[in-house]
């Protein structure tokens, strides 16, 4: 009876655990090809090219990596603090792949808008000097940089391939989501059906951005004092909560090792990244 008992548990041991097992992961390979997508479309943006089968295994290693070393840090500390730590350090490190996207493709759209003048300046003197636009766009892309060598570059390609120009040009302003491009392309497609002189909307286009960025210096000028007080504020009471914990290390100790200490600790982290993230949105001027 005993071994019948045991066969039976065993049994729906393995059926129990092939219910959770299966839609555990199906959902696991759902959620890493979703990234791999979204992960391969960035790279492809920053024209990148390279394979992200294996991004699960990068994001595990990102997750071991910060969560190791955050636990060294946090080693002398009183448990279970160096465990909760280096839990939130693990749980940070998955989307950590993500995360340096964002920032690379942040950064490399402000290099695009950047030269996105000099661009409409160099395109503008070769129409003047009886080039056309399509000559103008081949001589922007031998003297420029990447990334807007790069992207006109592909749009070029995308021409000779049978794809119209301002279509292809369409799909520069969708992959960089600058605002100024977007006009100027639409000013290309407009001048292009009914005619004009597009050497001086590029011109005044010009001088429309060149008055936007000194009114962005100048915005920016006035909210830095503001967006530096919300840093200052934000990161008083983790200060405060170190130099008590160096003074009265039994008080602090309270705060990760009793469940009172555990809420009043994510109120703390909550409540603050509240106060930070909407003093930035009050700094933060739409214009």
């Amino acid at each position: 009876m005993l071994y019948v008992i045991l066969g039976v548990s065993f049994v729906v041991a393995i059926m129990a655990f092939q219910m959770i097992y299966v839609p555990i992961n199906e959902g696991i390979k759902q959620a890493n090809a979703k990234a791999e997508a979204s992960v391969t479309k960035d790279l492809d943006a920053m024209f990148v090219f390279i394979s992200v089968e294996h991004l699960g295994y990068i994001k595990l290693g990102c997750m071991g990596l910060i969560g190791i070393s955050l636990y060294m840090i946090c080693f002398n500390m009183k448990p279970p603090a160096p465990y909760i730590v280096a839990g939130i350090g693990a749980g940070a490190g998955y989307f950590t792949p993500e995360l340096v996207l964002s920032v690379l493709g942040k950064r490399r759209k402000a290099k695009f808008a950047e030269q996105l003048v000099d661009a409409l300046v160099l395109l503008s003197n070769g129409l003047r000097a009886g080039f056309t636009f399509q000559q103008a766009l081949e001589m922007l892309v031998e003297e420029s940089k990447p990334p807007l060598s790069q992207e006109f570059s592909l749009a070029l390609r995308q021409y000779r391939l049978g794809l119209d120009l301002d279509d292809a040009l369409l799909k520069v302003v969708k992959r960089t989501e600058d605002e100024d491009l977007g006009l100027a392309v639409t000013a290309v497609s407009i001048t292009r059906e009914v005619g004009g002189n597009l050497a001086e909307i590029f011109d005044r286009i010009v001088s429309m951005i060149r008055e936007r960025k000194l009114l962005e210096g100048k915005v920016s000028a006035m909210t830095a004092q503001g967006k530096m007080q919300a840093m200052v504020v934000a990161l008083i009471p983790y200060l405060l909560g170190a130099v008590v914990a160096k003074i009265n290390p039994e008080m602090m100790k309270l705060m990760w090792t009793t469940l009172p200490g555990y809420i009043a600790l994510g109120l703390v982290i909550l409540l603050d990244s509240i106060g930070y993230f909407w003093v930035l949105k009050l700094t933060k001027i739409e214009y």
